[in-house]
């Protein structure tokens, strides 16, 4: 496991993620998001797998130190073409989505279960979509639309990944929300074995 000197400022939107190679997040970073939208820096790029919140800081520490008991190898993944969530007419996050992979589940169902473990509540109000988001509409942004057909044109091509996609980190993260976005802090990371 690696880490750095943490302070207890450090706890506040805390979630754990996947973070993709660096082939991978290269990749990532080339592909079209639009004219529109505010593009995440390569080295934020990340699969959320479980939104914590505030943690209190000895359960914090406590978790860090347990990440790799949830860590088992994982394969190759298989992107989806690039999406504007939740939809063209509303756009709001442009990903990649992965498909639902028995690999990508099976880490989300342990992280889930090593975070309940500690008695941590854990943001479960939508089911889990493997997704890494590419960039952000402001809230204020309407779709462009396409002058002869009326339809929303904001959207970005429906590009495809051009590495097959592979994750190497489980981080544990915290996230202070700043002008141009939130920006993430790893608190503690370990490494992911290829399957």
């Amino acid at each position: 496991m690696t880490g750095r000197e943490i302070v207890e400022d450090d706890w506040h939107r805390c979630f754990i993620a996947l973070v993709p190679d660096v082939a991978t997040r290269d990749a990532l970073a080339a592909m079209p998001v639009g004219a529109a939208a505010r593009r995440v820096s390569v080295d934020q790029l990340h699969m959320t797998l479980a939104f914590l919140g505030t943690v209190p800081p000895a359960t914090g520490a406590r978790l860090a130190a347990q990440l790799a008991s949830v860590v088992a190898p994982l394969a190759e993944q298989r992107a989806e073409p690039v999406e504007t969530w939740p939809s063209a007419a509303h756009p709001r996050l442009v990903v990649v989505p992965f498909s639902a992979a028995e690999g990508l589940a099976g880490f989300e169902r342990r992280v889930r279960a090593l975070v309940a473990g500690f008695g941590l509540p854990i943001d479960d109000h939508r089911p889990f979509r493997p997704h890494i988001t590419l960039a952000r509409y402001a809230r204020s942004v309407q779709p462009a639309r396409e002058p002869a057909l009326g339809r929303p044109c904001s959207s970005p091509p429906a590009a495809t990944l051009a590495v097959t996609p592979r994750f190497d980190t489980l981080t544990l993260y915290s996230s202070t929300l700043a002008r141009h976005g939130a920006r993430y802090k790893a608190l503690a990371s370990v490494a992911v074995p290829a399957a």
